[in-house]
């Protein structure tokens, strides 16, 4: 898909996204290792409900021939909940998960070094099974190592024939630390994901939708994509700031790189400054590059590759764009983008970011007729709202004199 960029006149919005075959056919069993936060932080909102009923959902989706087991930890790892892999339908998971209750400090580190032997003599007992260390929290970790690296030193997994796949869940907006989940499923071999309310921990792990989530497709996933020069003249990644590697990394498989579960897509924008050559052009369609995907094969570690072209019409408006998914997942990633940028240091370009928070707002609010009925519209509705307000128009000024107020 290519677009006019709605914030910038004179570039281009570029979507290329890959597709994983849907595998929910997959036979092998899997371990499933619930680690769940039961540290006093947890106790705001609905945090505890969230986790409860995640947990929960996973138990039920697994089928029997899958085995669970349950940690619990605050300071520490709370041994009295701990229940060892059996069969999901086992009373005493059951138990664990129900009495899952806030109080303590927060020790991610032992409960993950806790949670990583289970799973690892669960792999020893059943070497064909797929296996997956679930960590759900807030991520907020105040006792021993607090700083993602420093906890994985202590659960790194060296065996990369059939890893243990650390797959975090996140609950809570403030005091939450987004940047150590999301490092560890990085760095973990797993995957991140967000959970809002109830509602959305039961759907995400609903069986319909845990079968794909549960069955990795490609291991250490990372694509490259090599723009034409005479068709484009400047590119740029909206985003994926912590997932972009050098050139002389890509052909070397590394845990870092993504995993993609059965069914699942990945989607990446670029912004484009376009060529002259381009618009001379009679065509409205065109190849603009191509495209370079290297992974390893789950089971078997064997390396993979894919090539393909990176092609599209390039006269569409933005605002005629048919597809209004797409046009939600643009704001959503210029969005975020633009915010990110924001210079905290100092006051120059405030007014240019609240501008353009402010005009993807007034899209978003165009969109309202075909998804505003979805969920994921109605939140980010909400979080650009509070984007857009945060960053004032023209922001104080420190006071001339030289002297605090």
């Amino acid at each position: 898909m290519y677009s006019k960029h709605p914030l910038e006149g004179n570039k281009y919005i570029a979507r290329v996204g890959i597709q994983a075959p849907d595998l929910q056919d997959d036979s092998r069993p899997l371990n499933v290792t619930l680690v769940l936060d039961a540290s006093g932080s947890m106790a705001d909102g609905n945090r505890i409900d969230i986790a409860r009923q995640a947990a929960e959902s996973i138990r039920q989706s697994l089928r029997p021939q899958d085995s669970i087991a349950v940690v619990h930890f605050s300071d520490v790892v709370l041994n009295g909940l701990t229940v060892r892999h059996t069969s999901p339908g086992d009373a005493g998971i059951l138990r664990s998960i129900q009495r899952l209750q806030p109080g303590g400090a927060t020790n991610v580190q032992a409960g993950l070094n806790q949670g990583v032997q289970l799973a690892d003599d669960a792999r020893r007992r059943r070497p064909d099974a797929i296996n997956y260390v679930i960590l759900m929290s807030d991520g907020v970790a105040n006792v021993d190592a607090t700083n993602p690296f420093a906890i994985l030193e202590t659960v790194g997994d060296s065996n990369n024939q059939n890893p243990l796949r650390l797959v975090t869940i996140g609950v809570g907006i403030a005091n939450y630390n987004d940047y150590l989940l999301e490092q560890l499923a990085q760095h973990g071999n797993g995957w991140y994901r967000y959970l809002d309310n109830v509602q959305q921990a039961q759907t995400t792990f609903s069986e319909a939708n845990w079968l794909n989530l549960a069955i990795p497709f490609a291991d250490q996933t990372r694509a490259q994509v090599s723009w034409d020069p005479s068709m484009v003249r400047t590119w740029r990644i909206v985003g994926y700031e912590n997932r972009v590697a050098a050139d002389v990394l890509f052909t070397q498989d590394r845990k870092e790189f993504a995993e993609i579960p059965s069914g699942t897509a990945t989607t990446v924008f670029y912004e484009l400054e376009l060529t002259d050559q381009v618009f001379q052009r009679q065509a409205s369609t065109a190849k603009f590059g191509d495209i370079e995907i290297r992974w390893v094969e789950p089971g078997s570690g064997a390396s993979r590759e894919q090539y393909g072209v990176v092609s599209g019409h390039w006269r569409q408006e933005f605002d005629t764009l048919g597809d209004p998914l797409l046009k939600l997942g643009v704001v959503v990633a210029l969005a975020a983008d633009r915010y990110s940028g924001l210079p905290y240091s100092g006051y120059v370009g405030y007014s240019d970011v609240n501008w353009e928070l402010s005009d993807l707002q007034r899209r978003l609010r165009l969109l309202q007729g075909q998804l505003g009925h979805l969920t994921a519209y109605q939140d980010f509705t909400l979080i650009l709202d509070h984007m857009t307000r945060f960053v004032p128009p023209e922001p104080p000024r420190p006071s001339e004199s030289g002297y605090s107020p």
